[in-house]
């Protein structure tokens, strides 16, 4: 599949918010450390639950355009528990946006999902144990096909008129932003873009 102009856009825009949550959250260090892994996990999950708030409400549209929305949020509670960790009670619910900001937060958080199987193969790699880490790569194999589902969904609902490119932006950076604000362990102005 050739790069779409929704798709480089959305890269572009979020870039330098992406760079810096990699050089600076250390996800990967701190699950590898069981003492840090809960934590990390219940940060994890306010990012998916936020997520999932404001892209539920758009979940038929995105299987209309052939991707399957499908949460993390339940795994990653079902991983704390596996650790005999609770989860916090959920926040309050989010005011979801337009079709465009939801799809931008899809972006982040599926493509999350390629970042999570490369960890989860590197601590399989160095012989870390995985207890509570399931979340990190549910979908195996398939996670390339859903990545690629979503992009097809992303350019269809764009090309269609279904989503506005710059709603697309919009949300791909506020979904970074939040990752970063709750990923970051002690300097969250690094993410300020």
């Amino acid at each position: 599949m050739s790069s779409s102009p929704v798709l480089e856009a959305l890269r572009q825009s979020t870039a330098a918010r992406h760079h810096r949550i990699e050089a600076a959250s250390r996800v990967e260090e701190r699950l590898r450390d069981p003492a840090a892994r809960a934590a990390v996990m219940r940060r994890f999950l306010d990012l998916h639950r936020s997520a999932e708030a404001r892209t539920a409400p758009w979940d038929g549209a995105l299987r209309t355009l052939g991707y399957r929305p499908e949460p993390r949020s339940p795994l990653i509670v079902a991983g704390l528990a596996e650790l005999d960790e609770t989860a916090r009670p959920e926040a309050p619910a989010v005011r979801g946006g337009p079709f465009g900001e939801a799809i931008g937060w899809v972006y982040v958080t599926e493509g999350s999902m390629l970042g999570g199987r490369i960890m989860r193969r590197s601590m399989i790699a160095d012989g870390i144990g995985l207890q509570g880490l399931g979340f990190l790569d549910p979908w195996g194999d398939a996670t390339g096909i859903r990545w690629r589902a979503f992009l097809r969904a992303m350019e269809d609902a764009c090309a269609s008129g279904q989503a506005a490119q710059d709603d697309v932006l919009k949300g791909g950076c506020d979904a970074f932003d939040l990752a970063c604000a709750l990923l970051v362990p002690t300097r969250p102005t690094e993410c300020v873009a």
